[in-house]
């Protein structure tokens, strides 16, 4: 009896034990399907599948068929979905590092971001490890630019113009806030209908973002000056990854972290090619004047840093980084 009842609890033991360590993570994102991004990810999730012999499986929700990034959130804290993949914004309030790479005007180019983040990547996925998101890849969307229906070459131009943020984007509504304007949020799914019927004119995004979007049907000017880094991010609930075993996280971690490194390098070619596709359909690169936008950016960033939005400690090491390494990119004088 004895030895029925220990094979019995050995048994069952194991079962649990094989529950605890299977898992299929529900991921959500507004990415539409067919896209690059959800490419690299189903390439991702089959890579998993394989080399966790199926104990591992990536489910994806995409098109935003689970909602917007905020609705996400709320359904990976009651346990609906364990991911979703979303802009950095969402998740500031959670911790505010995730903006290190959104602040106005802090890049010149793509070589500035890539350096900047071999340092401060793995500080932002600590900041999300210790509030429970365990971050498996961090991607660069490309520089985003003000597009609307007319020439915005001075601060002033943007007068009167009805001008998009995200919902929850506080480094968006205060820099619009400051030039005057009062922007309207809405979650990015609303956006097209608002340039359709007039609600909105003025937007901020990355040229094939612009064009996967179609928003660039709706509007005709581009301002030719990167205001932001855009990045998007795919974080699990750190105690679902957490229910996984150890190996099969680290195959997880690496099989995303090389798709979202290849989707670096597809987003810049893509946004190279999204530009010259933008010329071609018509829309007109307008080169601002002046230093009035940059001037708004450091008082929003002042306002910004009063409200903790963003961790200016850190952001003044980036900012020292980044100044050493354009030193490092000058040409030795003799």
């Amino acid at each position: 009896m004895k030895l029925l009842k220990s094979v019995f609890l050995t048994g069952l033991m194991a079962l649990s034990s094989s529950q605890a360590l299977s898992a299929t993570l529900k991921i959500a994102t507004v990415v539409p399907n067919g896209s690059s991004w959800m490419k690299e990810m189903k390439a991702a999730a089959k890579e998993v599948k394989q080399k966790t012999d199926g104990r591992v499986k990536i489910k994806y929700y995409p098109g935003g068929v689970m909602g917007s990034d905020k609705t996400v959130l709320r359904k990976m804290r009651s346990g609906q979905l364990h991911g979703g993949a979303i802009s950095a914004g969402a998740l500031a309030h959670i911790y505010n590092g995730v903006q290190l790479y959104s602040l106005p005007f802090t890049f010149k180019n793509i070589d500035e971001v890539r350096h900047i983040r071999t340092t401060f990547d793995p500080i932002i996925s600590q900041g999300l490890a210790d509030n429970g998101f365990q971050l498996l890849g961090l991607s660069e969307g490309g520089f985003a630019y003000l597009m609307s229906n007319k020439a915005l070459t001075t601060a002033a131009d943007i007068e009167g113009q009805k001008v998009w943020v995200p919902e929850g984007d506080l480094i968006g509504n205060e820099i619009f806030t400051v030039a005057g304007i009062k922007p309207i949020a809405s979650p990015i799914s609303n956006v097209y209908t608002g340039l359709q019927t007039g609600l909105l004119d003025t937007v901020t995004i990355n040229p094939s973002g612009s064009i996967a979007l179609q928003w660039h049907t709706k509007v005709s000017h581009l301002s030719d000056e990167p205001l932001l880094m855009i990045m998007g991010m795919l974080v699990v609930d750190q105690k679902a990854f957490k229910k996984i075993k150890a190996d099969d996280q680290a195959i997880v971690k690496k099989a995303v972290a090389s798709a979202f490194k290849r989707l670096d390098d597809l987003n810049e070619a893509g946004n190279i090619s999204a530009r010259e596709a933008l010329q071609k359909n018509g829309v007109i690169f307008d080169k601002p004047s002046g230093t009035e936008w940059r001037q708004i950016a450091k008082q929003a960033l002042e306002n910004l840093k009063a409200l903790k939005a963003y961790p200016a400690d850190t952001y003044q090491q980036l900012q020292q980084v980044l100044k050493d390494y354009r030193n490092s990119q000058q040409p030795a004088s003799h």
